[in-house]
């Protein structure tokens, strides 16, 4: 047996069959397939990572199955095919959303390198802008003159305000001579008149700073910071259309409770924590729902009112949401949408600056993530008076989430003001976020934005830059920009 074993081994290892052969290449192949398949799963995945790696939790998305507009999935139109979809409850929507969002999201790659320049520009701009947010006087109720006439047809505040300062600080600390219920609207807020007889409306603190408010764009009670944050934003972008908006702690019982009129008076409460609360009267208040302060301090912001001289005219939005989950409007539906627009005598590019104050409107809205400007107003019997930027409380509600279809006005028109384009290029390189923290810094209630919201303000013009460049891709720049002698 000895000499048989040795035998066998002098012959070598016995061969292998032809069959096992074949199994076994056969597996290998398979096993290199899986494998190249697992890296380009994985390449792909890193790239996407790094796009949303951007935002801070990465909960970022476009337009894909969320709610970024008054349906349950967003409604974008282009002029790709409209796509059928049937929404939670059974019924068809039309949504073209998602083919936008790629497109986005592709551009956004591919021209971060194109918008990533800083601009030598952007330093002096805001070293202007925080000298003019520095009390150069004292508090006086002489500047409430100051600041009427600042006003005009295309403007809240002046390009030159070396007193603004001063008046934001006046807004913080002057006395309140009376208080009372503000009239008409569905958010509580109160109407303050001031010693010198200027009068502001005061919304209340509702949220915590990092608070982040689910469910539609519109949801939530009005945020007092995001007013406060849309006036420092306006006057980076130079859009200074919004009205004047300071930050102010208030002491209930020494400050409002003594001058409040008697309906106001009697919505005060005391809650369990001995919190001073007040419910006031509006379309939704209610003696379950009152603010409360801490103990008898409640933070808000204080919004000067416009001269009374200053009529306003009230326009209903183009682009409004029909705020019902399952009714599309018709900017929502048809890809042709601003063809009807601008057949209308008052958005006709030719005839006014009004189409072109929309869309500035659309990008400060999205930028702040409002997309709840159902109606608008301007300056009554002025020629070319501007859009103004009036309540902006539903703001900076959700910093993971980009409503895309806010831009509407943007990416269907496809016209954009030069002088508009021109100054959002002043914050390329991502220098936004830090801009707006550097301005919010001179406010009374510092830090006013969260890390994370400011990073959703850099992200979000990068998404303005792609949206621009899709129109210039597909009708060129010459068409895109223009210059209708308004700013």
């Amino acid at each position: 047996m000895s000499s048989m074993g040795i035998s066998r081994n002098r012959k070598g290892p016995d061969k292998i069959p032809r069959h096992r052969g074949l199994f076994l290449s056969l597996f290998l192949l398979i096993i290199l397939v899986l494998m190249v398949n697992f890296y380009f799963a994985f390449v792909m995945n890193s790239d996407s990572n790094k796009l949303l790696s951007q935002t801070e939790p990465s909960k970022i998305f476009y337009a894909q199955s969320k709610v970024f507009s008054s349906t349950i999935r967003n409604v974008i139109l282009l002029d790709s095919p409209v796509k059928e979809n049937y929404n939670s409850v059974g019924n068809i929507i039309r949504n073209a959303s998602s083919d936008f969002s790629f497109k986005i999201e592709t551009l956004v790659k591919k021209i971060s390198f194109k918008y990533s320049k800083l601009s030598p520009f952007l330093h002096n701009e805001i070293s202007k802008l925080w000298t003019y947010l520095q009390p150069s006087v004292g508090t006086s109720t002489q500047l409430w003159s100051v600041a009427k006439e600042w006003v005009g047809a295309r403007n809240i505040v002046p390009a030159q305000a070396p007193l603004l300062g001063s008046v934001l600080k006046t807004m913080s600390f002057a006395k309140i001579v009376k208080a009372q219920n503000a009239p008409g609207g569905t958010q509580l807020k109160l109407l303050i008149t001031f010693e010198g007889g200027q009068q502001a409306l005061f919304k209340p603190q509702w949220y915590k700073r990092d608070e982040v408010i689910e469910g539609p764009v519109y949801s939530g009670k009005d945020r007092h910071n995001a007013e406060v944050a849309a006036f420092h934003l306006a006057l980076l972008l130079g859009l200074r259309r919004v009205p004047i908006t300071a930050a102010r702690k208030i002491n209930l019982h020494t400050e409002i409770m003594p001058v409040a009129s008697k309906s106001l008076l009697k919505t005060f409460t005391v809650d369990g924590k001995n919190n001073t609360c007040f419910y006031g009267t509006c379309h939704y208040c209610s003696r379950s729902d009152a603010v409360c302060g801490n103990k008898v301090w409640l933070e808000g912001a204080v919004i000067l009112m416009l001269p009374s001289n200053f009529k306003l005219k009230h326009f209903r939005s183009p682009w409004q949401r029909t705020y019902k989950e399952n009714k599309a409007a018709k900017w929502e539906i048809e890809s042709n949408y601003c063809e009807s627009v601008k057949s209308n005598k008052i958005y006709n590019p030719q005839s006014g600056p009004r189409l072109l104050d929309l869309i500035d409107a659309a990008i400060f809205d999205f930028l702040i993530d409002n997309g709840d400007r159902h109606h608008y107003e301007v300056r009554g019997n002025v020629s070319g008076a501007a859009v103004l930027f009036i309540d902006n409380g539903k703001s900076f509600g959700h910093p993971f989430q980009d409503h895309l279809d806010i831009l509407a006005p943007l990416y269907q028109c496809c016209v954009l003001r030069k002088t508009t384009w021109e100054r959002l290029l002043l914050f390329a390189g991502g220098t936004l976020g830090a801009a707006l923290e550097k301005l919010l810094t001179t406010s009374s209630i510092t830090p006013v934005l969260t890390s994370f919201h400011l990073t959703a303000v850099n992200r979000r013009l990068r998404a303005i830059y792609a949206t621009a460049e899709f129109c210039f891709q597909k009708y060129g720049i010459a068409h895109v920009l223009t210059d209708d002698g308004y700013r």
